[in-house]
């Protein structure tokens, strides 16, 4: 069930009525039948499935908490890695030789057939987070409605952002509709819409010709559709993860946040601390911290930073190119760091903040060909095509006011705009917004596209 469908827009209004009308001692479980029913909606079987890895983490965390034995610890992340790596991985593989003729095994013809589950990588380094705050001693008791709640809650279920428990424990049986979280809620599902369907949805529909056919393209094109793939993918995250967090803040709950205007970056840790910001903080607690963090030598450090990375690529996709986007990534980071330290845009002149922001954002968009085409022939092909000196063009005034809009959101973001300097004007932007946003979203007619990150 998409965000962006009619089907979500109905099932969340009825959620929310018999939400907010039931008492607030039943409102957990109407979010717990909810959730259910927003992922069997997409698979039942994968639902068993996904509740029996719920039951079966709860059992290895309450064995962590009464016996205080690594093996629990051991086991329940041994059991959530198995699953993803089978899902992810294995059949990954499976389906490769299946189809290249090397494999004709009916048993692995049947495996070829298993589709990858929904969410699966969200929700296991969920849950493996949790086996490990349970170890490290963050909390004592872990009521199994609550787990299961934290784990299933369905706005952020499908692709994050990647929740701790101190971001949500406390808010159980203490939600209350204030008029703050509405107006937050409201804006965020308003932002969410123009960031996915009016400029990501838009852009793709630019640029997936030229991912097909680039030799077809003037090099221009080429390069310019490098740049906004990462306006494509900065939309269709970013803009997922608003109508997440605003339909949280209509439920009551509050969300981390996982984008903070990561292309007026000065530097590429900066850059980090702002993509994805809760898949970055998770791979700094739970691995970079325990391979030494910034404990050990200089040498050490940079290994374990391309380490992280290249786990990072991996864990968004199987293929090899994703693998060599992480660890690219990683030896940028490390670079910066032996020849920068860590930057601060503190000390930086105006000038040299515009510079540091282009240049992070062009090899952004360079290693992004590494996230969106699976293969090196591929990749190679479509930079050889930038020195096409002919061909179709992109670059028409939809694109670059696509652009435009994408850059404004950035800068909106990063002020704080709408929490500092508008706030007291809500009461009649957010009818103008909405009004104008549901206008554009009727006048193009953009099929329902799915989120890039649902395929992680």
């Amino acid at each position: 069930m998409l965000f962006n469908s009619i089907d979500y827009f109905f099932f969340f209004i009825a959620c929310y009525i018999i939400y907010w009308i039931l008492p607030s001692r039943f409102r957990k479980y109407i979010l717990i039948i909810f959730s259910l029913i927003f992922y069997a909606y997409w698979s039942g079987s994968f639902l068993i499935h996904f509740v029996a890895f719920i039951i079966l983490t709860h059992l290895c965390v309450l064995g962590i908490l009464k016996t205080k034995s690594r093996i629990f610890l051991i086991l329940g992340v041994g059991i959530n890695l198995i699953n993803l790596c089978f899902f992810k991985y294995f059949l990954t593989y499976i389906k490769y030789l299946m189809l290249e003729g090397d494999l004709t095994i009916p048993f692995f013809q049947s495996l070829s057939e298993i589709i990858l589950p929904l969410a699966i990588s969200f929700y296991t380094f969920q849950m493996i987070a949790y086996l490990v705050d349970a170890w490290r001693g963050k909390f004592t008791e872990s009521p199994f409605v609550n787990f299961l709640l934290f784990i299933l809650f369905f706005p952020q279920l499908i692709a994050g952002p990647i929740m701790r428990h101190d971001d949500f424990y406390d808010q159980i049986d203490h939600s209350k509709l204030t008029l703050d979280f509405v107006q937050r809620g409201i804006l965020h599902i308003i932002s969410g819409l123009v960031k996915k369907i009016l400029i990501a949805d838009q852009l793709a529909k630019i640029i997936n010709p030229v991912y097909l056919s680039p030799g077809e393209y003037d090099g221009i094109s080429i390069l310019l559709t490098a740049v906004a793939f990462s306006f494509q993918v900065y939309g269709d995250f970013s803009g997922y993860t608003d109508l997440a967090r605003g339909s949280a803040f209509l439920l009551g709950y509050e969300i981390p946040e996982n984008f903070r205007s990561p292309f007026l970056s000065v530097s590429f840790s900066e850059l980090w601390s702002r993509w994805h910001y809760t898949l970055s903080s998770w791979i700094r607690d739970y691995l970079y911290i325990p391979l030494g963090g910034n404990r050990v030598s200089e040498l050490r450090y940079n290994i374990n930073t391309i380490i992280v990375m290249s786990l990072s690529g991996l864990w968004h996709g199987n293929t090899y190119t994703f693998f060599l986007w992480g660890f690219f990534h990683g030896v940028f980071l490390s670079i910066e760091r032996f020849a920068f330290g860590k930057p601060d845009r503190k000390s930086m002149s105006f000038t040299k903040q515009v510079f540091a922001v282009i240049w992070i954002f062009i090899i952004f968009s360079i290693l992004a060909t590494f996230f969106r085409i699976d293969t090196l022939a591929r990749i190679s092909a479509f930079w050889s095509a930038s020195i096409n000196l002919t061909g179709k063009i992109i670059y028409r005034p939809d694109f670059w006011g696509l652009i435009l809009a994408s850059y404004i959101l950035h800068i909106i973001e990063y002020k704080n705009y709408f929490k500092d300097k508008l706030q007291k004007y809500l009461n009649y932007l957010i009818p103008i917004f909405a009004l104008l946003v549901f206008f554009a979203l009727v006048k193009i007619e953009s099929p329902v596209e799915t989120f890039i990150y649902f395929q992680f």
